[in-house]
């Protein structure tokens, strides 16, 4: 596996990738692991070239963010996952080769302040974007979700889907704005946004097989997380080690 460290300094010995300052370009195709590793206020430019996968984490930090991530061709699949004391983080996605593609799956547990703001814009024809943020807000937690979907006049046949939903566990304050600016015709585009619980039915059912009403969270919350980082065993044991911190 692949890792680079976002700190202070950017560092990584891979030969795939070029760091010019706080641009990191991937020269190949590949699956990389990114971390941030402290608390930082950072600008970063990925510029993707060909298939590239990353796996985003950051854990107990302060972040203040504002990434670029530009696909000049091929396609970037972005696993994400933070549980964090304060983000603010802003992010742009360029889709600028033909047919270039983005697959952006994020999920949460905030216990703090967070605000996030994805712009995807498509610059060229037959683009595709996936922009899915799967979030557990905690008690006393506060978090925004704002996603703007730029379509130009010549991106003609582009596919672009939003999906964000936010499960609140108990008082806090959640909001989800959801935008798509399309200036043609010839698109595929839809949007789902939904702040909630999870349903009273399937709590129920749950607990109707005998298991607690604590298991029962745990389960769920598992289940909803987990569809968003599947297939990489070690970010689920991370993140199932911080499920059960929260749900004893």
């Amino acid at each position: 596996m692949n890792k680079i460290l976002i700190g202070r300094k950017i560092v990584s010995d891979n030969k795939n990738i070029k760091i010019t300052k706080n641009v990191i370009t991937f020269l190949k195709s590949g699956e990389y692991v990114i971390e941030y590793t402290e608390s930082i206020d950072k600008k970063i430019v990925f510029e993707i070239n060909g298939d590239v996968r990353l796996i985003e984490t950051s854990f107990d930090n302060n972040l203040t963010l504002d990434n670029q991530y530009v696909i000049n061709n091929g396609s970037l699949v972005v696993i994400k996952f933070y549980n964090n004391d304060m983000v603010m983080e802003k992010i742009r996605i360029d889709l600028c080769g033909f047919g270039s593609m983005v697959d952006y799956k994020f999920a949460n547990i905030c216990k703090g302040i967070e605000n996030y703001e994805i712009n995807v814009n498509h610059n060229s024809k037959n683009t595709f974007s996936n922009i899915c943020n799967k979030s557990v807000a905690l008690k006393n937690s506060n978090i925004k979700f704002v996603i703007n979907s730029n379509v130009c006049k010549d991106a003609n046949k582009s596919v672009l889907n939003q999906s964000t939903r936010i499960v609140t566990m108990d008082e806090c304050e959640a909001s989800i704005k959801p935008n798509m600016f399309i200036d043609l015709d010839d698109v595929e585009a839809k949007h789902g946004s939904i702040i909630g619980s999870f349903k009273e039915e399937d709590i129920f059912y749950l607990m109707s097989k005998g298991i607690s009403y604590s298991d029962t969270l745990k389960l769920l919350i598992k289940g909803y997380l987990f569809s968003n980082i599947e297939g990489y065993f070690d970010l689920r044991q991370r993140v199932l080690e911080i499920i059960n911190m929260y749900w004893r």
